[in-house]
Order: C-alpha cells, then sequence, then structure tokens
C-alpha cells in the first residue's frame, strides 16, 4: 500500500520536471554575440599567500609569546631554584621563537607588499611561488 503513492509521487515529479526541458527544446534558439572568456581568476594570487603566511606566523608568534609570558609567571611562584631556572630556560626558549615568528610575518608581510604595489609582469619575475 505504501509503494503505490510513492511510485505515483516519482513518476509525477519525473513528468514536472521533464516537462520544461522539453518545452525549452521546442523555442527558437537566440543569436549570442560571442563574447571574449576570461579565465576564472584564483582567489588568492600567488604572491597574497605571503599575506597568509604573515597572518599564521603572527598567530603563532602570539602563541608562543602567551605561553612564554605564562611560564615566567610560573617560575615566580616556584620554591626550588632549579625549577624556577628550568622554567625560566622555557619562558627564554619560547620568547625568542616568538619574536623570530614575529620577525618572518614581518618580512612574509612585507613581501606580500612589494609584489602588490609591483606591476604584473615584474610581479610575476619575483614571485617565489612554483608554477606547474
Amino acid at each position: 500500500m505504501l509503494m503505490a503513492p510513492s511510485r505515483v509521487l516519482s513518476t509525477a515529479l519525473v513528468v514536472a520536471l521533464g516537462l520544461p526541458l522539453t518545452a525549452s527544446a521546442e523555442e527558437p534558439a537566440v543569436a549570442t554575440v560571442d563574447a571574449p572568456v576570461r579565465a576564472p581568476e584564483p582567489l588568492l594570487h600567488g604572491h597574497r599567500f605571503a599575506f597568509v603566511a604573515g597572518g599564521v606566523l603572527a598567530v603563532g608568534g602570539l602563541g608562543l609569546g602567551f605561553y612564554a609570558r605564562g611560564e615566567a609567571r610560573r617560575s615566580q611562584g616556584l620554591t626550588s631554584a632549579r625549577d624556577a631556572r628550568d622554567t625560566l630556560d622555557r619562558a627564554r626558549s619560547a620568547s625568542t621563537a616568538a619574536n623570530l615568528m614575529y620577525a618572518a610575518a614581518g618580512a612574509a608581510v612585507l613581501y606580500g607588499l612589494v609584489l602588490e604595489l609591483l606591476p604584473d609582469e615584474a610581479a610575476d619575475a619575483a614571485n617565489l611561488t612554483y608554477h606547474f
């Protein structure tokens, strides 16, 4: 009993969806003007990946900076000199890594800005991305 309504419904849907296709096929074709076809532009050009890389490096630097600050504060509450020294060493290492990531982020953004401001031919020549 349940099969009959579903078959009738599916047949009605096929007929209803098929009718506009047959009706449009009978209409005369409208003359179109040939327009030049443009290749779709990618969302991010090669040099704009530098901005994304700069953002990722800056976020990584922020994360390491917060970790370093937390370790430095934690070392102040420790009673053992050895544990405090080890914690401060981890804080210094994380702080150094965060500073290097900030520098790399700045260099990546500066590279992206330079390529953005150059003419297209010069930017393509100076681009560091690999083209397949």
